[in-house]
């Protein structure tokens, strides 16, 4: 995924009085690098699938709806084996927050991946078919002045191989900082230091993915 790390300057001034009264933001969503920690939720019999890379983008149409994009990193790795699929969901997004200071992006299509197995050769090692399915609903992107389109929490029906799975999923951007320590172990205090990552947010290190996440349902939020 592209990286496309901004500065907080836009974010800074817009928070500088977060505790008074503040006109309407719109729905800003920043873009691209996103890092999501899934929270089974229960009766799940699935493997667990802990933690993933999203790439996050709004789009305007010619006619100025808005849409958001999620791309999940497991999809955009299967483009090449299922090329006539796109790798990632769209959905509609509105021009202002709800009174909670969520976008609530909704008709979010469903993504899929069915790839054939890849048969071992001269430097190909082998790889089984793999059929992956995404179903997201109640896409929620948080548009306060503290956080201007940078956390959202959405719920995710996830088939893989004709198992399915429900999940919360709680996302951030910027997605890319790494929190691994020298060992290889994860280390929270690695993300509270990070100079990219807006200094209000409560995170945490995701063990399987040694990125920052939130550390709470958003708003995730100090």
């Amino acid at each position: 995924m592209t990286r496309h790390i901004l500065g907080w300057g836009l974010a800074l001034v817009l928070g500088a009085s977060c505790d008074s009264e503040q006109p309407p933001i719109g729905c800003p969503v920043q873009s691209l690098e996103w890092s999501a920690v899934y929270k089974p939720k229960p009766g799940n019999t699935c493997p667990v699938k802990a933690a993933e890379m999203l790439g996050v983008q709004k789009f305007t149409t010619p006619a100025y709806d808005e849409q958001l994009s999620i791309k999940p990193q497991t999809l955009e790795d299967l483009d090449g084996r299922d090329p006539s699929r796109a790798p990632y969901s769209l959905g509609k997004l509105p021009k202002a927050s709800n009174a909670e200071g969520f976008c609530a992006a909704t008709e979010m299509a469903v993504a899929e991946k069915h790839a054939p197995a890849v048969i071992a050769g001269d430097d190909i090692p082998f790889q089984p078919a793999k059929d992956i399915v995404y179903r997201w609903s109640n896409v929620q992107v948080l548009a306060i002045p503290r956080a201007p389109g940078t956390q959202l929490v959405a719920d995710l029906e996830y088939t893989e191989d004709g198992c399915t799975a429900q999940y919360e999923v709680w996302a951030m951007w910027p997605g890319d900082v790494e929190c691994g320590n020298e060992d290889g172990a994860p280390d929270d205090s690695l993300c509270a230091s990070a100079g990219s990552i807006n200094p209000d947010f409560a995170t945490v290190c995701a063990p399987t993915l040694l990125r920052c996440v939130p550390a709470k349902r958003p708003p995730s939020l100090k």
